[in-house]
């Protein structure tokens, strides 16, 4: 059970890598045609792999260990769990500052992205991916590459 949280938790932290590489778009630019959705991250921010650096669920700190996500232009996406993946693909997109993940399952996990920058990503939601696990959970990544 606690693999199967550190997993989801994995995939959360994968959405927060993506969302990390995303930067805010300009207010009065939110027409040009740069790649934005219009009303927040450009999902091509996303684009890259993540390294969980911090994960809590309802206040406890729950880091899986070597935990990356694999957020790939054409919205798939691999969560390498210490080696592991296998059965770990997902689906992801961005809306506004909302990042949902679909892993295999086919459950939807929506989640806010609190900060993002070039760097590092935070983002938050109620669910524990990939497991469907309830709780507040707060991810926090670093880009890779």
């Amino acid at each position: 059970m606690k693999r199967s949280i550190k997993l989801i938790l994995c995939f959360v932290a994968l959405a927060t890598f993506c969302a990390a590489s995303c930067e805010k778009d300009n207010e009065g630019d939110n027409n040009s045609n740069n790649g934005n959705n219009g009303n927040g991250y450009s999902a091509q921010m996303f684009v890259g792999t993540w390294r969980v650096d911090n994960m809590t669920v309802n206040g406890e700190n729950n880091t899986p260990e070597n935990m990356l996500f694999i957020m790939n232009e054409d919205g798939t996406g691999l969560a390498n769990d210490n080696g592991v993946t296998e059965n770990n693909g997902f689906t992801w997109s961005v809306s506004g500052d909302q990042l949902t993940i679909t892993p295999r399952s086919g459950v939807h996990y929506v989640y806010t992205v609190d900060n993002l920058t070039e760097s590092e990503c935070t983002f938050s939601g109620t669910n524990v991916p990939m497991a469907d696990i309830p709780g507040n959970v707060v991810v926090h990544l670093l880009r890779v590459r």
